[in-house]
């Protein structure tokens, strides 16, 4: 799917979370609410193949866009994995969702972890796609740098395996690119700050851990240590992909998390 053809039946809403934050997401389908958080200088647009595929399988999706990211506001202060943490809870609250799937990629599964801290009720099940409980400090001084062009560019390449379709990396390159430079480099900032292994062993709700084969940067190897420290969890390694599971095989991706939400 290109990332030029509109998505078909999703309704834009906007909200304004409990700081004054407006806050952009989409809505799509009828049936148990689907929450999915985009990951480090993207938008709810990395999630078009989960959108159609589980709105047409009888899901609510919801997908937003966090604090500075996309078609939400870019904030006054300094963005936080705490206020990105409050952007899903104001966007659930908005929505009446009590109760959700909670589907978090890279850094949007730090979001949801930093989340799950403090509100555990909305969560029913949890997938954390390609993530690690820390990362190496953001390189900073080097991002300060380089224009949102070339980050853009070094995303796309390198997100993605080497046979991954240059119409992927293109559409990659389109999303990243449009993220403010401030707000890219304070995410990669504040997600590398802390590590996430304490909240990742407290958690209680069914946990999905998916990696690629190929991701250098949340290698399975540590996938594989995180579904370690959670009892009630099962991990799947995707061959032949890099750190975007979700888009370099959709199809494959789509079908696991399904039979992951719907199973016993």
């Amino acid at each position: 799917m290109s990332s030029k053809t509109p998505l078909e039946k999703v309704e834009h809403k906007y909200t304004t979370s409990r700081d004054g934050v407006k806050l952009h997401y989409v809505v799509a389908g009828e049936g148990r609410p689907i929450f999915f958080v985009h990951g480090l200088g993207e938008s709810f647009l990395t999630w078009r193949p989960q959108i159609t595929f589980f709105k047409d399988k009888g899901f609510r999706v919801i997908a937003l866009d966090l604090r500075g990211h996309g078609e939400s506001q870019v904030p006054s202060k300094r963005v936080t994995m705490e206020g990105f943490a409050l952007d899903v809870q104001s966007v659930l609250e908005a929505e009446g969702i009590e109760k959700a799937y909670m589907v978090g990629y890279s850094m949007g599964a730090l979001v949801l972890l930093e989340f799950y801290k403090v509100s555990q009720t909305f969560f029913d099940k949890l997938v954390l796609e390609a993530t690690a409980p820390e990362y190496p400090p953001a390189m900073t001084e080097i991002l300060e740098n380089m224009s949102m062009h070339e980050i853009a560019q070094q995303v796309a390449e390198f997100a993605v395996s080497p046979v991954a379709s240059q119409e992927l990396k293109r559409e990659i390159y389109e999303i990243v690119s449009r993220t403010d430079k401030r707000v890219y480099i304070q995410s990669a900032e504040t997600a590398t700050e802390k590590s996430y292994r304490s909240i990742i062993q407290s958690l209680k709700v069914p946990t999905l851990f998916i990696s690629g084969e190929l991701d250098y940067i949340s290698p399975p190897e540590v996938v594989e240590e995180m579904s370690r420290l959670v009892s009630n969890s099962r991990k799947v390694v995707m061959r032949g992909v890099g750190h975007m599971p979700h888009r370099e095989k959709p199809d494959e991706y789509n079908s696991i998390l399904l039979e992951f939400l719907t199973g016993g």
